[in-house]
Formats: C-alpha cells, sequence, structure tokens
C-alpha cells in the first residue's frame, strides 16, 4: 500500500516537474527570439548590416541557435516591425472613428519617426525582395511568403471597424485601403525625403491625410442616403 501510493507520488511529481521544464523551455525560446529581434535593432541602430551571425553575437547566443528561429536577416528584419509596433498602437482607442484613425496614424508615427533607421532598414529588407537575379525573377521568391506582412492593414481595419455597419461595404474596404496609404514607413519616406518635412509636420501631415479621407468617405456615404 504504502509502495504504491510512494510510486503514484513519484509519478504525479514527475509529471509537474515535466510540465516545468517544458514551461521553462517556452520562456527561453520567448527571451531568445525576443534577444535576437533586439540585437537586430541595435545593429540598425549602430549602422551596421544585419545578419544572423552578427545578431547571434550581439544577443550572446551561438549561430546554429540563431539560425533556428530565423533563417535569413530578412525574417529578422520583419519581425521587428510587429515587435517595434506590438500592440501600442491599438491601445485603448476611443469609440469616435475619428479619433480612433487619428490616434493610431498619431501612435505609429511617433514610433516610426522616433526610430527612422530600424524602420528603413524594414522597408529596405523587404524591397531587396525584388532585386532581379540571374533568371530575371525576384531574388529569394517565394510565393508563398508575401513580400510585406498586413500587419498595417489590420491596424487601419481594427480602427475602422466602428464604420463597418454604417459604410456600404465597397466604400469602407476603399476607406480601409486608402487610409493605410497615408501612414507606415512609405509615408514616412514620402514626408521625410521627398517633401522633405521635419517630423512633426510629417506626422501632422499623415494626421490630415487620414481624417481627410475619413470626413470624405462619410459625406460620400451621406450623399448616397440622401440620393
Amino acid at each position: 500500500m504504502t509502495e504504491g501510493r510512494t510510486g503514484s507520488a513519484t509519478g504525479a511529481t514527475g509529471g509537474l516537474a515535466r510540465g516545468g521544464v517544458s514551461e521553462g523551455r517556452r520562456n527561453q525560446k520567448l527571451r531568445t527570439r525576443r534577444a535576437l529581434v533586439d540585437a537586430a535593432v541595435t545593429l540598425v541602430r549602430e549602422g551596421r548590416p544585419v545578419t544572423i551571425a552578427d545578431a547571434a553575437e550581439v544577443a550572446q547566443v551561438s549561430v546554429a541557435t540563431a539560425y533556428r528561429y530565423f533563417s535569413h536577416p530578412r525574417d529578422l528584419l520583419r519581425e521587428t516591425q510587429s515587435t517595434a509596433l506590438g500592440f501600442e498602437a491599438l491601445a485603448d482607442l476611443p469609440d469616435d472613428p475619428a479619433e480612433r484613425v487619428d490616434q493610431l496614424v498619431s501612435r505609429v508615427a511617433d514610433l516610426q519617426l522616433g526610430d527612422e533607421a530600424v524602420w528603413r532598414a524594414v522597408l529596405r529588407s523587404s524591397l531587396e525582395r525584388w532585386t532581379p537575379s540571374d533568371a530575371g525573377a525576384p531574388e529569394d521568391a517565394d510565393d508563398s511568403v508575401p513580400i510585406r506582412n498586413r500587419f498595417r492593414l489590420d491596424l487601419s481595419r481594427t480602427a475602422l471597424e466602428p464604420l463597418a455597419g454604417t459604410l456600404p461595404p465597397d466604400l469602407h474596404r476603399r476607406l480601409l485601403m486608402a487610409v493605410t496609404l497615408v501612414y507606415g514607413v512609405e509615408a514616412l519616406i514620402t514626408t521625410r525625403d521627398v517633401c522633405e518635412l521635419d517630423p512633426a509636420e510629417a506626422k501632422d501631415v499623415m494626421r490630415w491625410a487620414a481624417g481627410a479621407l475619413l470626413e470624405a468617405a462619410l459625406r460620400e456615404a451621406e450623399g448616397d442616403d440622401r440620393g
């Protein structure tokens, strides 16, 4: 009887131990992944090219370990985009659609204009996939992997969600695509490099453009209702 109870207790303890180890390993993997992403950001800020080997060195992990997480520097840089924005852009958005869009654009602009080097590196990494190879096709082309992720589109969709039941579906979709055009890294490049605006004015222009698009869509919907 005693022996049976002891064996059972040991088995239970062993199960808990294995669970604890599993949880610890998951946490360690998350820490390692984040360390590699942070290392890539550090390399960009220092003006150094991002390689898996250099990111591993900065993160103080082996190169083999780094390659288990990211097979190409492009993948590492792509993750910096989602990590940098995180949930900050969507935190506690107000209910009013105009205020929601304005806060979203303002928050993204603050994050990106405050760390331009990182975001320019992310864009450059995405564009490099279109560099022609000897065969004339985009280098490292893979139809299963998008050139750019849909993170910004998802941000815009969340901000405009209150209007989904108010605007006609086609107009809501057009507004979604239009708003997504006027902020983000491409808008950063346009306002800073082409228009030569300082960061504060660049942000104001993005906010104005997003607000103007929203007002235009609401006026169009109101005109359709009257007609």
